[in-house]
């Protein structure tokens, strides 16, 4: 859960980054549609006298795939009760608004032949010439099957700000959210009468069946996490950070007390 004090609570606001070494390359890019351009219009209308349809289609396409790479921009803001998102580029803008109490945590991305979970969204909310890692956040789209995904880049503080406000959530190991998500499905169907005979598992026996079926997501020691760029100890207790087990005990709780209700 987020905290709720008002020194957290102040909105924070990241915005996306241009590698500037990436500028070499996007010279040359415009260069060759420039000599592209030159080339269809020196043959097309010079030497063969007609008009190159398929190829200046192609160029209009080129010019504003080569702008929007340019162009696109994302903001990111931290608010009280919510991580808003908007990315902007040349014809299209996307607003994201998800409440924390639908986050099930953020992990280093990378990609896998077998998906631990099925997406039925996955919004690039990232500038495409911003050099830093991915990270992938997962949360709550109201479906016991399926989740959202948004895939991320953004600054060292930014991170540290959403730690801060969900902490032992946020840039941690690929398992351990993955487990948030499967605790969070297993609360919708018990909601629905499922599993009423069977004892609810632990997040910590979640992990460890995790584990146990030698997935593609390594754990702690070979996945980047939150620690890896901070430096920060992180107090673990059987490879999992304590910090993310309080925040497990406190959403299982509340998920508790909302079936009493």
């Amino acid at each position: 859960m987020a905290e709720t004090n008002e020194k957290v609570t102040k909105d924070f606001v990241d915005h996306s980054y241009f590698y500037r070494p990436y500028m070499v390359l996007v010279v040359i890019a415009f260069i060759l549609w420039g000599a592209y351009v030159c080339w269809t219009g020196y043959w097309g209308f010079i030497v063969n006298h007609r008009v190159p349809v398929i190829d200046l289609g192609m160029q209009v396409a080129i010019l504003w795939w080569l702008l929007d790479t340019v162009l696109t921009k994302t903001v990111y803001r931290l608010e009280k009760d919510r991580l808003y998102m908007l990315k902007t580029g040349v014809g299209h803008k996307k607003e994201l608004s998800i409440p924390y109490e639908d986050i099930f945590g953020v992990h280093h991305f990378k990609n896998q032949l077998m998906k631990p979970v099925t997406y039925r969204y996955t919004f690039h909310e990232y500038a495409k010439l911003d050099n830093r890692p991915i990270w992938s956040l997962l949360y709550d789209i109201g479906s016991d099957k399926k989740v959202g995904r948004v895939l991320m880049k953004a600054s060292e503080e930014f991170w540290k700000e959403f730690e801060r406000r969900m902490p032992g959530q946020i840039r941690i190991p690929q398992e351990e959210v993955v487990t948030f998500t499967y605790k969070a499905m297993e609360k919708k169907l018990r909601d629905q009468g499922y599993f009423k005979e069977h004892p609810e598992m632990s997040f910590e026996e979640g992990i460890k069946q995790l584990r146990q079926k030698g997935t593609e997501m390594g754990g702690r020691e070979y996945e980047l996490t939150g620690a890896d760029f901070h430096g920060e100890e992180v107090e673990l207790h059987n490879g999992t950070s304590k910090e993310t087990l309080e925040a497990a005990k406190k959403k299982m709780a509340e998920a508790k007390e909302k079936r009493k209700e």
